[in-house]
């Protein structure tokens, strides 16, 4: 990176960390250059505010939040197709044979391409701490399956966590192991990546080399290393939509990975780059993938730069990522907006302001 742009996005950084527009924040930018890539990671602020103030290291974990989508569920579902577990077109009937009749037609396509009629989000915690933590899960999937479909599946898309929480029982019903072992087993590990991008569970908690989020409405306590999102930690802290942590180096060197793949430059021993290649593809009438986003023509997160190929994904905690097929470029942004509070969103004026300065001038490099 030339040193004009690392100077403004420095300013920029330095500027919204005192404006409160987050207490940490790391970026990394990485561009092919024929041969390899030229990676830039920068760290700036804190990991935690309160109780204590602690600085933020390049070696601490950030709650991924939605990236958990595309850099987890998606994966492991293109491990599963490649070993003729199911596929896109199976249905939701023959998985579960409780499925009632207004969603025995959905299919894993519609799921991972948010056009199932599952509604965007609900708060089941409230109801799911009333339950045996071992009957929750259970618990969860009875309640998904009974809530009202805002559209015919197939029809319309709109965004779904509910989609994904059921990719992911659909996983674990499938293959008879839990999304995080998979995860860490088939997709992190041959990558040597399973030190930076791994779901905590519920079992580190002390908060030590993690960054902080909210307060736990049932707890009181400050979420370090347990995940944010209420549903997901209701039920144990793995789930399809959320769940995954990693280090600003972990995520950006998977997207590295993904953008090798899609360029047919790399592979990945659990799926075939074809598949990769599929799911990477917009759906027809829709800014949507097979779990990945698209730039939107006006108003888009990621500015004004990225070409209309590019695929990326945002994170309630205030994380994201973009990759560039044309420009060869892959732009992560890794911040602890919510800490303390969730009420700050400021991040959604500085999304698209950090991408312009990022990638305004940016060409593929030959």
């Amino acid at each position: 990176m030339d040193e004009k742009r690392g100077l403004l996005l420095d300013e920029l950084f330095l500027t919204s960390l005192n404006d409160g527009v987050f207490p940490g924040a790391g970026f990394g930018f990485s561009q092919w250059k024929g041969r390899e890539y030229e990676r830039s990671l920068k760290h700036y602020g804190y990991s935690q505010l309160t109780p204590v103030k602690k600085k933020l290291k390049k070696t601490d974990c950030f709650d991924l939040a939605s990236l958990t989508k595309p850099l987890a569920t998606v994966p492991v579902l293109l491990s599963l197709f490649g070993k003729k577990s199911f596929q896109l077109t199976t249905t939701i009937e023959e998985i579960f044979s409780f499925c009632p009749p207004d969603k025995k037609k959905i299919t894993i396509q519609n799921l991972m391409s948010h056009c199932s009629g599952l509604p965007a989000h609900r708060e089941y915690y409230h109801t799911l701490l009333t339950f045996p933590e071992r009957e929750r899960k259970r618990a969860l999937l009875c309640q998904i399956l009974e809530e009202k479909l805002n559209s015919y599946p197939g029809t319309k898309h709109c965004y779904s966590d509910l989609g994904f929480i059921l990719l992911g029982f659909i996983i674990e019903k499938i293959s008879g192991e839990g999304l995080d072992v998979l995860a860490d087993k088939t997709i992190y590990t041959p990558l040597r990546l399973h030190k930076d991008l791994f779901f905590a569970g519920m079992n580190k908690i002390n908060g030590e080399g993690y960054v902080c989020t909210e307060k736990c409405p049932w707890s009181q306590k400050m979420l370090c290393g347990s995940v944010h999102d209420d549903n997901c930690r209701a039920i144990g802290g793995v789930a399809g939509h959320a769940g995954l942590f990693g280090t600003l180096q972990g995520v950006t060197l998977f997207c590295e990975q993904l953008l090798d793949q899609w360029q047919g430059r790399g592979q990945h021993p659990a799926y075939a780059n074809t598949l990769l290649g599929k799911v990477l593809t917009r759906e027809r009438g829709s800014t949507w993938t097979l779990g990945f986003d698209t730039p939107s023509k006006q108003g888009s997160s990621s500015g004004i730069f990225f070409s209309e190929r590019s695929v990326g994904h945002l994170g309630f905690t205030g994380t994201s990522f973009w990759i560039d097929p044309e420009k060869e470029c892959i732009a992560v942004l890794l911040t602890n907006r919510v800490h303390p509070s969730r009420e700050n969103e400021m991040i959604r004026q500085f999304r698209p302001l950090f991408h312009d300065i990022l990638m305004r001038g940016v060409t593929k490099k030959r």
